[in-house]
């Protein structure tokens, strides 16, 4: 295996490191926005709302943001960090709900603006044989990022909330200064002249995925605590349960990007969806402490690495030019998810009780391995189909 060229390495370095101060000030902000609302007397339909804004305000940004790429990648960064890290640190001056809203927004807007060109960067740099190591790295980075953030930041919260919020901007902050100094000066995705808009039928996998592993991520944690304390656990059990939650996404993050590398990243993909299938097929009938933690350490793994991996075989099908478009585009599938998976779960919970959350990530499961096996079923006979071109040759 050849050495990647250092320039690469140094740019994964400056990569990591600024997504992990980003995360941090993510991880920060969701916790403590929503302990500010309820705080202030906001109902938990409205700290859902405040949460929804934030992922409408990804999504649509992440609609628009490739043409912006085109001028300057890195001044996207640039300008998300700085324009995430003011409204981290603003939002306890927000006055009333409206100003609240408006900051999640604006945050969630600046969200894109940063990661699609960070991700897009990996992906156009990445050497084709360590595509999936080099964004285990990155989600590494950023599932730590977050981690910390919601360690730090909860317990500050009772002693000085708007100085936590402030902790948050700062991280965001310093990550745009990193950004300045480390990101070289060149256009990120996509060139002069866009490419022609990647196909969603030979990436429905990727693009499912990122809808699934979405819906999925904010079904469970906007749930899954209500669901552990209605089992009978205290406060401090279900913090221990989720804990080990993290812990399965934290670990296993580079370890099953690295296998990806040498066993193919599509069988490494549908491998994870089958382990995140079984494990939600396992934990309505679990009670126990340790059969619970050991499935949640799992289906943390296996969830986590979805993203990573659904980006990674959507570099090895999309052309470099058209990369930033294609990046956008997983992002807002992702945020599509993040904003239905938790409609989804409520609706079924409130039918058939709250063992339905686990029934409707599986199902979410399911729709993308349908799409995948339908997808397979319409591209077969098109790439059977002999060419004009092989067919004049044949005459």
């Amino acid at each position: 295996m050849a050495a990647p060229p250092p320039a690469s390495r140094r740019l994964l370095v400056v990569l990591c490191v600024a997504s992990a101060g980003w995360a941090f000030s993510f991880g920060l902000s969701v916790p403590l926005a929503a302990l500010w609302l309820e705080q202030h007397g906001c109902s938990q339909k409205v700290i859902g709302l405040n949460s929804s804004a934030y992922y409408l305000g990804v999504a649509a940004t992440s609609l628009v943001l490739p043409g912006l790429m085109r001028r300057s990648g890195g001044g996207c960064v640039v300008a998300g960090m700085v324009i995430d890290g003011v409204a981290t640190a603003l939002f306890p001056f927000g006055l009333a709900l409206p100003g609240w809203l408006g900051l999640r927004l604006l945050a969630g807007a600046a969200t894109a603006l940063s990661l699609i060109p960070m991700e897009t960067l990996v992906n156009q740099h990445a050497p084709p044989d360590q595509r999936a190591a080099d964004f285990g790295v990155y989600a590494f980075c950023v599932a730590l990022g977050i981690g910390l953030g919601a360690l730090v930041g909860v317990p500050l919260y009772p002693l000085a909330p708007r100085l936590a919020f402030a902790l948050g901007g700062v991280a965001a902050l310093a990550s745009a200064a990193l950004v300045w100094w480390g990101l070289p000066p060149e256009r990120v995705a996509e060139e002069a002249a866009p490419a022609a808009p990647p196909s969603f039928a030979a990436n429905c996998l990727s693009y499912g995925t990122a809808w699934a592993q979405g819906a999925i991520e904010a079904g469970m944690f906007t749930f899954l605590s209500g669901y552990l304390l209605a089992l009978g656990y205290s406060e401090g059990g279900v913090s221990g349960l989720l804990g080990v939650l993290f812990a399965g996404v934290i670990v296993f993050q580079i370890p099953l990007a690295r296998l990806a590398d040498r066993l193919g990243r599509t069988r490494m993909l549908l491998g994870c969806h089958a382990v995140v299938l079984v494990g939600v097929a396992l934990l309505p009938w679990l009670a126990g402490p340790m059969g619970l933690g050991a499935t949640l350490f799992v289906v943390g793994a296996g969830c986590a690495a979805l993203y990573p991996l659904g980006l990674a075989v959507l570099g090895e099908r999309v052309p470099p030019a058209a990369m930033g478009r294609a990046n956008a585009w997983y992002l807002a599938s992702n945020c599509a998810g993040s904003l239905s998976g938790p409609v989804l779960a409520g609706a079924a919970m409130d039918v058939f009780g709250r063992r339905a959350l686990f029934a409707a990530a599986a199902t979410a499961v399911i729709a993308v391995a349908g799409l995948w096996l339908a997808g397979r079923a319409v591209r077969r006979p098109a790439e059977a189909a002999p060419r004009p071109e092989a067919n004049r040759k044949a005459a």
